[in-house]
């Protein structure tokens, strides 16, 4: 594809209002619905949370996923308002999931400071067995 090509792809392609959701973007790779096309005939699942903590963790994904996703396209449209305001309502849901995920269970982020004592470090890691140091 020439550039000229390229340019006029991304100026008849307007994705304004066909942001899909977080949760749906997350799981297809996509936050467009004009841009996503299904391999062959594969279907995206849905996830679930077993407690908590998982679900807490997948908002957080799919949220820092959303915010990824917009930004690349922030990058080449820079004056889109309805995208940017999309994307400081997930920078906000971001830090208020984050906030909860920090004091319910464990700090997530170095500079994290809900506790009185330095315990990043602690265990167990979401990658942690149990706790333990085997990692899966």
């Amino acid at each position: 594809m020439l550039i000229d090509d390229f340019n006029f792809f991304l100026e008849n392609n307007q994705n304004n209002s066909q942001v899909v959701s977080k949760e749906l973007g997350y799981i297809r790779g996509n936050m467009f619905a004009n841009e996503y096309v299904p391999y062959k005939n594969y279907k995206v699942r849905e996830l679930t949370a077993n407690n908590k903590e998982d679900e807490l963790l997948i908002r957080l994904s799919e949220a820092e996923f959303a915010l990824n996703d917009l930004s690349l396209y922030l990058d080449l449209h820079p004056d889109n308002k309805e995208i940017y305001d999309k994307f400081k309502m997930y920078v906000k849901e971001y830090k208020a999931c984050l906030d909860e995920y920090e004091k319910t269970f464990r700090p997530l982020d170095l500079c994290s400071t809900y506790t009185n004592m330095y315990d990043y470090y602690k265990n167990p890691w979401p990658w942690d067995n149990d706790g333990g140091i085997k990692y899966v």
